[in-house]
């Protein structure tokens, strides 16, 4: 037997919930001339599902993350991003427990209260700048996003969040810091930003930059720069050498090692020279590889 056809006005709300993670909104449902008796009467029987006031679930509540936190976005109104650790986890920072979800995180200039699965941060302003847009989405920026985390991380949670940064944004980090005066995590903010490696991506790097001051090795030109098309570590301009800091372990993939190959054939074909460095080569104690390293700065120069 053929399933019931949808009546006109369930597909319109079907094809409106599928342009929106499965969601719909009060004002949705008005616009769409659903009537307060036909929306209770959808909700009685399961064809809405309200996840927060104003905010439905279209057919099931088996709804994606990033639905969960586009609901509440949405419950709080306008002038609300996702923020925090809910604005880390979108952004591929922090992972979360799949089975058992935590709440969403977001900030406001609403007054709303936090209800259960929402947390809300309260606060007086929330610029342009500070935000992005995703689609249906506005998430807090990568600065305010940091500044943030500060305020419940320890500095060595908030250290380890930053390094899955592509590039730490100090500069932007401190004037969002300025703007947000008297925060909990101001101190631990400034930490971060003070340190000499702050513009480094991993412990590995920074490791990197504790071990060539420690021999007296000169610091790169740039790190996680392209030359010539290619990201690379450390970036010596002059004597045109590249600095490879290689986290693996000893028996990598043997695909991982032949892409590592043909970076550096391609790099050798503009005349630069790379050196690979684990690290177990960046013993402060061991000075083979700063030894290496100047002999190569030498000879280049």
């Amino acid at each position: 037997m053929p399933p019931p056809l949808l009546k006109p006005l369930d597909r319109r709300i079907g094809e409106l919930a599928a342009r929106q993670h499965g969601l719909v909104r009060r004002g949705d449902l008005d616009r769409l001339g659903v009537t307060r008796e036909q929306r209770r009467h959808r909700l009685a029987c399961g064809r809405l599902h309200e996840l927060h006031p104003g905010v439905y679930a279209v057919g099931h509540t088996a709804v994606s993350r990033r639905a969960t936190f586009l609901a509440a976005v949405w419950w709080c109104g306008d002038g609300t991003a996702l923020s925090h650790a809910s604005a880390a986890a979108f952004r591929g920072w922090l992972r979360e427990d799949d089975q058992v979800p935590p709440p969403v995180h977001v900030t406001t200039t609403r007054a709303r209260r936090s209800r259960p699965g929402v947390v809300v941060h309260r606060t007086r302003h929330l610029p342009l700048r500070d935000v992005q847009r995703w689609g249906l989405l506005w998430v807090t920026d990568d600065p305010r996003t940091v500044v943030d985390l500060a305020d419940d991380a320890t500095f060595t949670e908030l250290r380890s969040t930053a390094d899955r940064l592509p590039e730490l944004p100090v500069a932007a980090i401190a004037r969002c810091a300025a703007d947000l005066p008297g925060r909990r995590g101001a101190g631990r903010v400034q930490e971060l930003i003070s340190f000499e490696d702050a513009r480094t991506r991993s412990a590995l790097e920074r490791r990197s930059v504790r071990y060539l001051a420690h021999h007296d090795v000169p610091q790169p030109d740039g790190r996680n720069v392209l030359v010539h098309g290619i990201r690379v570590d450390c970036w010596y301009a002059g004597p045109r050498l590249v600095l490879e800091l290689d986290s693996r372990a000893y028996h990598a993939r043997r695909s991982e090692m032949e892409a590592d190959r043909r970076r550096d054939r391609a790099l050798a074909r503009h005349g630069i020279r790379t050196l690979r460095l684990m690290w177990h080569d960046l013993d402060p104690l061991d000075g083979l590889a700063a030894a290496d390293i100047c002999l190569h700065l030498t000879r280049g120069a």
